[in-house]
């Protein structure tokens, strides 16, 4: 059952069906104000990829900077919500009557899987977590995050620079070689440094959200779900894995 669930899961990575045209126009213009053609140059209506929260379109600004729009599914807030109340008895139930899962804390698991998508629902919350990793890894070349466009973004649109690469779900179905093997320790590094020394990291990783650009750089999408450690925490990692380097 693992394989199976797994690989239906990761439909929707980029596979969710696409809203109309004239849904994701109507999102736009109640967003933003304006048309699409006054916003953009060109706008492609097909989109890239289609995720569970939203989908996003290829567009190009007036200057010809090439861009991505990310755009809501419309009512996926309620949708969302819907199934945490589900979710949320569920785990009344669980915690309630069976003993072998009290030690697991459904109900916490729940409420902080909760707190995580409303975060992932205002792309206004992404966008200031683009910010932050743009200045985070600026001056390092061998990553990359797409910079955000406050003017042409809101709580359900996000405009960003659009990275042009091969993804990672194409690389993982070759044999891996060494373009391979340097990303994987390219991409170690960064998140290491996320985690300990920025204390703020990417908490969405999956393959779908990890593209390699020219000259082997690692390009980082959909900041919509991230983490926080204190420095506290960040120390007892250290020790932790000084420990286990150590064979304490």
């Amino acid at each position: 059952i693992g394989l199976p669930l797994a690989t239906e899961l990761s439909k929707l990575q980029s596979n969710v069906p696409a809203d109309e045209p004239e849904v994701v126009r109507t999102t736009i213009k109640e967003q933003l104000g304006r048309t699409v053609e006054e916003l953009f140059a060109a706008f492609e209506e097909r989109p890239l990829a289609s995720a569970s929260i939203g989908q996003v379109h290829a567009a190009t600004l007036f200057d010809g900077t090439p861009v991505v729009v990310k755009v809501q599914h419309p009512h996926i807030d309620k949708r969302i919500r819907n199934d945490l109340d589900i979710l949320a008895g569920l785990a009344l139930q669980a915690e309630k009557y069976i003993n072998e899962l009290k030690p697991y804390q459904p109900r916490s698991i729940v409420r902080e899987f909760e707190r995580t998508l409303t975060r992932e629902l205002d792309f206004v919350s992404e966008l200031r977590n683009l910010e932050r990793f743009n200045k985070n890894f600026e001056g390092d070349a061998t990553v990359r995050f797409p910079k955000p466009y406050a003017e042409l973004s809101s709580a359900k649109v996000l405009t960003m620079d659009r990275l042009d690469g091969t993804p990672v779900t194409e690389l993982a179905q070759r044999t891996i070689g060494p373009e391979g093997a340097e990303f994987a320790r390219q991409g170690a590094r960064v998140f290491l440094e996320m985690i300990f020394r920025d204390g703020f990291y990417h908490a969405d990783p999956h393959p779908g959200n990890l593209v390699i650009l020219p000259d082997g750089v690692i390009g980082l999408l959909d900041v919509g779900m991230v983490g926080q450690l204190t420095p506290y925490l960040r120390e007892d990692l250290e020790d932790l894995l000084l420990a286990i380097g150590t064979n304490n």
